[in-house]
């Protein structure tokens, strides 16, 4: 996977300039618990906290220190090992661009085999956080990300399965630590469930968040909140079919096994350390570069050399 060129990103606008990436990195190198990060992961995150260094600063050390912290969500990011093949193999994750709204993504979630028997949190949190490392690495920043988990096919088992400890991670590092403007989050799912998910959401949101969340006891309400031609054709979309968009996303995870696993290759015990941060485009401290370029000479014309 190509992941996306920095340099393109500095003539996008002008809040982003290259002595705060800059200052970034040096930030990052004096930090002697963090990898080394990527210039262009460095840039998503300035650009999804909107442009502010400490912010910027706060959301890297979640992030690297929650990814470290919390195995059972970051680590074997394998998409050949047998839980998360699985996985893969009954859910749909998916991120596509808005028609109805320029410069934002969507993301779609959906069981497409909704085994609750089958059903491991864990391993749905690693799908998701392969399919975000796509997206963001592939494309670049981009405008918000809005999510939608269709859960309309959950049943007893389902809801059963997340503990707190798992909801409550989760929903902070969606809030506080991944490299993307979230602007909102909403869950279609059957009444009946509604009162067994909203107290398993609320609790770890701060004021702000609360006001992104909705939830939905049938399509046509989720539908005056988003466009029905955002969504698949079997919810009277004009998007691919569930089978195709999950097809896709299971190729494209086998295709990018490679970037998933980092440099490490065969080698399954150094994959094993460095998954946590090689899977984001990171590196390890031992091999650890200056990622920036040098400052391009007077008058030459281009922001980066």
């Amino acid at each position: 996977m190509k992941i996306f060129d920095a340099r393109d990103e500095y003539t996008k606008t002008k809040e982003l300039r290259l002595e705060d990436v800059r200052a970034l990195q040096e930030w990052v190198e004096k930090q002697p618990h963090m990898p080394s990060i990527s210039e262009s992961l460095l840039i998503a995150f300035f650009q999804s906290c909107y442009w502010s260094m400490e912010q910027t600063k706060a959301a890297i050390e979640k992030f690297v220190t929650w990814r470290a912290a919390w195995p059972d969500f970051y680590a074997n990011l394998d998409p050949c090992l047998p839980n998360l093949q699985s996985t893969i193999d009954q859910q749909l994750v998916t991120i596509s661009p808005m028609a109805s709204k320029k410069g934002c993504r969507l993301f779609y979630y959906k069981p497409v085999i909704p085994d609750s028997d089958r059903f491991i949190v864990t391993e749905l949190v690693k799908l998701t956080d392969m399919v975000l490392v796509k997206d963001v690495m592939e494309n670049g920043p981009y405008g918000g990300l809005i999510m939608v988990c269709d859960l309309t096919d959950y049943n007893v088992g389902h809801m059963k399965k997340p503990r707190v400890t798992e909801s409550r991670r989760f929903m902070k590092y969606l809030q506080d630590a991944i490299p993307v403007r979230l602007k909102a989050m909403h869950y279609a799912i059957s009444g009946n469930f509604l009162e067994v998910l909203i107290p398993l959401a609320k609790p770890f949101m701060d004021r702000t968040f609360l006001g992104k969340l909705h939830f939905h006891d049938c399509y046509e309400a989720l539908f005056r909140r988003i466009p029905q031609d955002e969504f698949p054709k079997e919810i009277g979309g004009k998007q691919p079919s569930h089978k195709e968009l999950h097809d896709n996303m299971k190729r494209s995870l086998v295709e990018n096994v490679d970037f998933k696993m980092g440099a490490a290759g065969p080698d399954r015990g150094r994959y094993q350390r460095e998954h946590t941060c090689s899977v984001w485009a990171l590196s390890p401290k031992n091999t650890r570069q200056n990622t920036l370029r040098k400052p391009p000479p007077a008058n030459s014309g281009a922001l980066i050399a």
